[in-house]
C-alpha cells in the first residue's frame, strides 16, 4: 500500500495535482478527500468525477496531514487529498442519503452491506448532518457484527448549518459514506484517546431519551450547566464543547458528550451523542496540553498490543473541541500522532468521532480516533 499526499487552496489547483500524480505512473484505487465548505462540493465532486479511483470524501473544521515531504500540516480552509494505491478487490465504497430518522436501520443496512462485500469487513465511514444521530447510527453497525468501525462526522468550519459526505458520484447533506474493507487482505487497528477528567461529585440522569437530557436529579438539566459554570443561556453551547458531560453509563464505560444546542422552555441539554438515562454525570474539564499525551499513549498501546504492526496509512478523526482548547499546540498534537504512527497520516477536525474496537463505546465527543491500516502479503 502507497500513498501520496496533495494540499490545495483551489479545487483547480487539487486537480492539477492529481493529474500530474496520475500521469507519473502512480496508480490509485482510493482516494480520502477532506475539504472546508468554503469551496463549492458541487464543482468538487463534477470535477473528481472523472477518476476511476474511490472516494471518500467530507467536510470539515480543519485539515491535517503528515508525511515526510509535506512535513506535519494542520490548517484551515484548505482541501487535503490521500491518493492510495491499494489491492482494488479489497476495498468497496457506499455513499448513502438518509431520509427519515431510522438511523440504527440505516446503520444495520450499512454492516449487512460491508458484510455482503466481504466475508470479514471493517468499516470507514463519515456521516453528514447536523441531526443525524451518530450513536444510533454506530451501534446499527455494530449490531451486524462489524467490530472495527472508525470515522467521524463532517464539519463546516464552526458554522453549524450544513456539513456534506461525498464520493466521486454524488453527495449528500444528510447521510453517509462507507468504505468496506476486507480484512483477508487489509489489517486495521484503532485507537482512541480522551484526555478531560471529570470534576465534582457525580450526579444521576433522571430523565433522558437518547441525546436529549430533560432532568439531572430530578432538576432541569440546564441548571447543571449553568449552576456549576456560572454561564448564561447564549454560551452555553460553546461552554458545552470545552466543558463536556462525562457520562459513566450502567455497564460501567465512559464517554463524554459535547452540548449541542438548549431547550429554555424545556429545561433540556441537547447533546452530540446519547445520554443513558440512570447513567451517572458530571461536568469535565481539559487537561491542558497534557491532552497530547493521551493521543500518543493509546496508540502505541494499540500498535503494542498487536506486536509487529508497521503501519502504511493512517486516518486520523480529532474533534474539533480539542482544536479549540489546544490552539496553537493542536498541530503538536498531530505532530506527537505522526510519530507514534510512523506512516503518512491524513484527516481532519469532525463534530464527533466513531472509534468502535472490542472493548468500548462505538461514539464519542472530545476524541482523537485514529485507524491504522496495512496491506497484507
Amino acid at each position: 500500500m502507497t500513498s501520496k499526499l496533495i494540499s490545495a487552496y483551489a479545487i483547480e489547483d487539487l486537480i492539477d495535482e492529481i493529474d500530474e500524480s496520475v500521469k507519473d505512473g502512480f496508480n490509485p484505487s482510493l482516494a480520502f478527500v477532506y475539504t472546508s465548505v468554503a469551496y463549492d462540493i458541487r464543482k468538487l465532486v463534477a470535477e473528481l468525477n472523472r477518476y476511476p479511483f474511490l472516494i471518500l470524501g467530507s467536510t470539515t473544521v480543519g485539515e491535517v496531514f503528515a508525511d515526510e515531504e509535506l512535513g506535519v500540516q494542520e490548517l484551515e480552509e484548505s482541501i487535503v487529498c490521500m491518493l492510495v494505491d491499494v489491492n482494488p478487490d479489497a476495498i468497496a465504497l457506499k455513499l448513502l442519503a438518509v431520509t427519515g430518522d431510522k438511523y440504527y436501520d440505516i446503520g444495520r443496512e450499512i454492516g449487512d452491506w460491508a458484510k455482503s462485500q466481504f466475508d470479514d469487513a471493517s468499516i470507514i465511514t463519515t456521516t453528514s448532518g447536523l441531526m443525524f444521530d451518530n450513536d444510533a447510527y454506530t451501534q446499527g453497525i455494530l449490531s451486524s457484527g462489524i467490530v472495527y468501525a472508525f470515522g467521524g462526522s463532517a464539519g463546516d468550519d464552526l458554522i453549524l448549518e450544513d456539513t456534506f459526505v461525498f464520493s466521486g458520484e454524488n453527495f449528500t447533506n444528510h447521510g453517509t459514506v462507507v468504505l468496506a474493507i476486507d480484512n483477508s487482505k487489509i489489517e486495521v487497528i484503532g485507537s482512541r484517546a480522551f484526555g478531560w477528567v471529570g470534576i465534582g461529585k457525580e450526579k444521576i440522569v433522571t430523565k433522558a431519551s437518547k441525546n436529549i437530557v430533560y432532568e439531572i436529579d430530578n432538576r432541569p438539566a440546564i441548571e447543571f450547566y449553568k449552576n456549576y459554570l456560572k454561564v448564561e443561556s447564549i454560551n452555553m453551547p460553546q461552554t458545552g464543547i470545552e466543558y463536556p458531560l462525562e457520562v459513566r453509563m450502567r455497564n460501567g464505560q465512559v464517554v463524554y458528550r459535547a452540548i449541542l444546542e438548549i431547550n429554555e422552555e424545556e429545561g433540556s441539554l441537547i447533546f452530540a451523542g446519547h445520554v443513558e438515562e440512570k447513567s451517572k454525570v458530571r461536568i469535565s474539564a481539559p487537561q491542558g496540553k497534557e491532552i497530547i499525551d493521551f493521543v500518543d499513549k493509546s496508540i502505541r498501546k494499540s500498535i503494542e498490543e498487536i506486536g509487529d504492526f508497521k503501519a502504511e496509512i493512517a486516518l486520523v478523526f480529532p474533534c474539533c473541541s480539542r482544536k479549540q482548547v489546544l490552539g496553537i499546540f493542536a498541530k503538536e498534537e498531530i505532530e506527537i500522532a505522526y510519530k507514534a504512527v510512523g506512516c503518512p497520516l491524513v484527516g481532519f477536525f469532525a463534530y464527533g468521532e466513531i472509534g468502535a474496537f472490542p472493548g468500548g463505546y462505538g461514539f464519542h465527543n472530545e476524541t482523537f480516533v485514529t485507524a491504522l491500516l496495512r496491506e497484507k502479503e
